[in-house]
């Protein structure tokens, strides 16, 4: 049940990348991400409706809340990244630095770091680097770099967090997040870039990843709730599978060869990490 909601989390998780990246080509960044988490409070009603919490405390909502910290600005940057780069390429990158940090919280909180595992590390950071080295037209500047290395550390910060929570608490730490996410979204959108409201086919993506998203969230919450923090941030840090084919499928972007070989180090880094 545990591997089936991670998987099922990473699902989501692609396509809601893929819709709020696309959405922030369109809309600001910023914006995209307020407006997403706020749409996507109508799907997480609906988890709290179906599946009641048996007890919530103070501390659940705590964790929620800086879980929420780490969302946010994991969202953002990636958003902006996603925008401003090509999404077969900055996914993998956010995904790999998400899957490495809880593992390596394991190890330093008790856990075991089994040969393979290790050696996912060593390769994720080799696929980084082979993705930010690339000299095309498409490379990653070492600012988009660093924003999509940021958005894999508060997204590890979101996993880490919510691993922390009862399983008695159900959905209820994800309100902790939102009332964090929402409130700074909209801050950052105001401070920093043009108000703009979504309209149309903008609108239409900004809810796509906002629903989607959620779903995720409800299906990752519930995983790291019942299994290993390190398994669980692995496998859904799978996404970028589903982002990268939908990038190419919808966009059309199109890959170098050194490309293509640090996106499949990064998906390799993953698959290690889990074995």
């Amino acid at each position: 049940m545990t591997l089936a909601l991670a998987l099922g989390g990473a699902i989501f998780y692609g396509f809601a990348d893929f819709s709020g990246g696309y959405a922030s080509k369109r809309l600001p960044p910023w914006g995209v991400t307020a407006w997403s988490q706020t749409i996507g409070l109508a799907a997480l009603g609906g988890g709290l409706l179906l599946f009641p919490a048996d007890e919530v405390t103070s501390a659940d909502i705590g964790w929620g809340v800086l879980a929420g910290l780490g969302g946010a600005v994991g969202i953002g940057l990636l958003y902006r990244s996603l925008a401003e780069g090509t999404m077969a390429v900055v996914s993998p990158v956010t995904a790999a630095t998400t899957a490495a940090i809880p593992v390596v919280v394991d190890v330093a909180t008790g856990g075991r770091l089994s040969i393979l595992a290790a050696i996912g590390v060593a390769v994720a950071l080799v696929a980084i680097v082979t993705i930010a080295r690339e000299r095309s037209r498409q490379r990653l500047s070492p600012r988009l770099l660093a924003m999509a290395l940021t958005a894999g550390v508060g997204f590890a910060a979101f996993f880490i967090a919510i691993s922390q929570t009862t399983e008695a608490s159900g959905f209820w730490p994800l309100v902790g997040a939102r009332a964090v996410t929402i409130p700074l979204g909209l801050a950052l959108h105001r401070q920093l870039e043009r108000p703009a409201r979504p309209r149309g086919i903008g609108l239409r993506w900004v809810a796509a990843a906002g629903l989607l998203d959620m779903g995720a969230n409800l299906l990752v919450a519930a995983a790291l709730q019942r299994g290993p923090l390190g398994i669980v941030s692995v496998l859904s840090s799978l996404y970028p599978i589903v982002t990268a084919l939908a990038a190419v499928a919808v966009l059309r972007e199109r890959l170098s060869r050194t490309q293509l070989a640090g996106v499949a180090l990064a998906m390799v880094a993953v698959v290690l990490l889990v074995v």
